[in-house]
């Protein structure tokens, strides 16, 4: 693939602008992101790339030597429409926060057929696995097997304390034979996930390509000790290389926040699987997904304007997932064909005098599978206009949806943290808040278990490690994805 720097994007411009038009919006932008002025450890790579456009495009003969080269028939792959909490910025003294909320989807584009996937299983076989757990994950990858093209590449890798290639990555022709090894599959020992996660990254790499999606499945139902930080290195060099890691935890043993900080910096997400009977749906829906991806490696790269902080970034679709704001660029998976990725940002503003606030710059970096382009560019320059007296326009309801279920999910985490902190009458308290908001929306089985932990909790200052995934991931499963901004 190539990759079509468009040198228009960078200073935000269209391709029919004037000599004077590029002068001038190359002096404005190169004033935001200017290192001596902005702060933003990313302002320094983006003035770089700036000042390389416009020694380009500010002389004649280089810009249409560029125009000449750049494709005639070229079109962004991405679009975006962006909303916001506030339709004005009140100008007052002291830092105000400001959700945006921006929807990430494709230009219609030629239907082209279905990549071919590069996908791994790294199964944990811990003696705990043993019985209904492995058996309904053995039947799930059957299903996979069976529904595979002949094209794709599969590998199974299983580990307990060591790690073992059941299946090398192969195409997935001789069906019955990968079937025969899945069945051979039996459980004992311990759990080290960082032998299988090694294991599945090195069979993906073997076949690894542009026009490909690298994907690694971990299934596990336990907790990896001491090799946690080298399960997230490797995860960030997985990530580099475009592969994605999704995780599936099965029961109540495992640790959640390694397992979404692991898939998380991927652009993956990790899911609770609560009873195995349910592995196999989850794992079919997983991989008929994959199937359908126009674009991978989406990524996003944030740069705030002076006076403006990134606080926390949600994917809220198409899985809810939180962000690693601070690691730029923050990887948000695959992007489907139809299909929307939703992004609220949370910023801490300080307003200015000037008649409109420049938030941020935020490029969307994605490789599209069928198209010649890779690493293709899309900025989104984020601003708000500002105002004096205070703005009463009330705030998209793609916005209002958004934040009231962000809420619920983000008054469980911290009744946690006051778990860890020692504070239980607090904790306490912050579920039974959650617990009457989740009856105020309809969800009285999600209530009712958050009840019986603030219970336990009081009585006994110890939490249920089921009950707790189920709050967890009950809160984040409902946070909706936005519907069509006109």
């Amino acid at each position: 693939m190539q990759s079509a720097q468009d040198l228009y994007a960078y200073l935000g411009l269209k391709r029919t602008a004037t000599p004077e038009d590029i002068r001038v919006t190359f002096r404005q932008t190169a004033r935001r992101f200017h290192p001596d002025v902005n702060p933003d450890p990313q302002a320094h790579e983006e003035f770089k790339l700036l000042a390389q456009a416009y020694e380009t495009l500010s002389d004649p003969l280089r810009r249409a030597q560029y125009d000449a080269s750049f494709p005639a028939d070229y079109r962004p792959l991405f679009s975006t429409v962006t909303v916001s909490s506030r339709g004005k910025l009140l100008r007052l003294p002291q830092p105000q926060i400001i959700y945006v909320l921006a929807d990430i989807s494709t230009q219609r584009l030629p239907t082209g057929p279905q990549p071919p996937l590069n996908l791994c299983l790294v199964i944990d076989r811990s003696t705990s696995m043993q019985g209904a757990r492995l058996d309904q994950i053995k039947a799930a990858a059957r299903q996979i097997v069976e529904s595979l093209n002949e094209s794709d590449i599969f590998s199974i890798v299983t580990f307990s304390d060591r790690a073992e290639v059941v299946l090398p990555a192969q195409p997935c022709a001789n069906k019955p034979s990968i079937i025969n090894k899945i069945g051979a599959i039996g459980a004992g020992g311990g759990t080290e996930i960082l032998q299988g996660l090694l294991c599945g990254l090195l069979e993906i790499q073997r076949n690894i390509s542009l026009r490909s999606v690298s994907h690694l499945i971990l299934l596990t139902d336990g907790r990896t000790y001491g090799d946690e930080d080298d399960c997230l290195l490797l995860a960030m060099l997985a990530e580099s290389d475009g592969i994605t890691i999704s995780g599936l935890g099965i029961g109540d043993e495992w640790n959640d926040a390694f397992m979404d900080t692991l898939t998380a910096s991927t652009g993956g997400k990790s899911q609770y699987v609560a009873s195995p009977a349910v592995v196999a749906r989850l794992l079919s829906k997983q991989v008929r997904g994959l199937g359908d991806t126009l674009a991978k490696h989406v990524r996003l790269r944030t740069i705030c304007d002076s006076g403006v902080k990134l606080k926390s970034a949600f994917r809220v679709a198409p899985d809810a997932q939180a962000l690693a704001a601070d690691n730029q660029p923050m990887s948000v998976g695959n992007l489907a064909r139809q299909e929307t990725i939703s992004i609220l940002f949370e910023f801490v503003v300080t307003a200015t005098a000037d008649e409109e606030r420049p938030l941020a710059r935020v490029w969307v970096i994605g490789d599209l599978l069928n198209r010649s382009q890779a690493k293709e560019r899309l900025s989104i320059d984020l601003r708000l206009a500002q105002t004096d007296t205070p703005d009463n326009t009330p705030p998209h309801p793609n916005i209002v949806a958004a934040l009231d279920k962000l809420t619920l999910y983000r008054l469980q985490e911290k009744a946690w943290a006051d778990v860890e902190e020692g504070n239980i009458p607090r904790a306490t308290q912050r579920l039974q808040t959650l617990a009457s908001r989740l009856i105020a929306t309809g969800q009285r089985e999600l209530a009712n278990i958050a009840i019986n932990e603030a219970t336990r909790l009081s009585q006994t200052r110890q939490l249920s490690a089921e009950n707790r995934k189920r709050i967890k991931y009950g809160t984040r499963a409902l946070i909706p994805p936005p519907k069509s901004t006109p």
